[in-house]
């Protein structure tokens, strides 16, 4: 079915699944085929660990090790991000997402580590799908943009420490919303 719904030989299709098990994204199920991976708490709470632990020690380098370059490349993925995020519409929801991550890339590019930012953006692929959720929780409060916006300013000052405060609070954000959406039952999810 998935062949017909694409429109894609059994060869592309078959590549594409590999990728998406390399990426942990579905599951191979021995001789059943293949199933969606799991979004469970104990998940996003280990992703969200990990990314912490990347992403902030990225960030230390790139505001240490950043030159002209990376201040001027930051600048543009913030005003790129500024232009769809203010407030962010259902109709721009996928240019933010694209947006949103070069953001981030840019962020913790100021020192090159090909490996650092491998690494971060299969975390991200994987955050994705619970970032997806808590962006349909209803009266999140939360203000996306302002926290966006922290991020920029403290990485250009130069303000090591509190960019890193604002970044895991930025990361913090969307585990806390969904504990939150789970203990009030507005969404489900396993438990790990």
């Amino acid at each position: 079915h998935l062949k017909a719904r694409y429109g894609v030989g059994a060869g592309t299709l078959r590549e594409a699944i590999t990728r998406l098990v390399s990426d942990a994204l579905v599951v191979a199920e021995g001789q059943r085929g293949f199933r969606v991976a799991e979004m469970t708490i104990a998940d996003l709470l280990d992703l969200t660990e990990l990314r912490l632990h990347i992403e902030i020690d990225a960030l230390h380098r790139s505001i240490r090790e950043g030159d002209d370059a990376w201040r001027a490349r930051l600048q543009g993925a913030y005003d790129e991000l500024s232009d769809v995020e203010q407030p962010i519409h259902a109709q721009d929801r996928k240019r933010w997402e694209a947006r949103n991550t070069r953001f981030h890339e840019v962020l913790v590019s100021g020192r090159a580590s090909p490996w650092t930012l491998h690494i971060l953006r299969l975390l991200a692929r994987q955050g994705e799908r619970y970032r997806r959720c808590s962006i349909g929780v209803p009266n999140s409060g939360r203000d996306v943009h302002t926290e966006h916006r922290e991020l920029f300013e403290l990485a250009m000052q130069g303000n090591e420490a509190r960019a890193a405060l604002a970044l895991e609070a930025h990361i913090r954000a969307t585990p806390d919303l969904i504990l939150r959406a789970v203990a009030a039952g507005t969404l489900r999810f396993l438990p790990g």
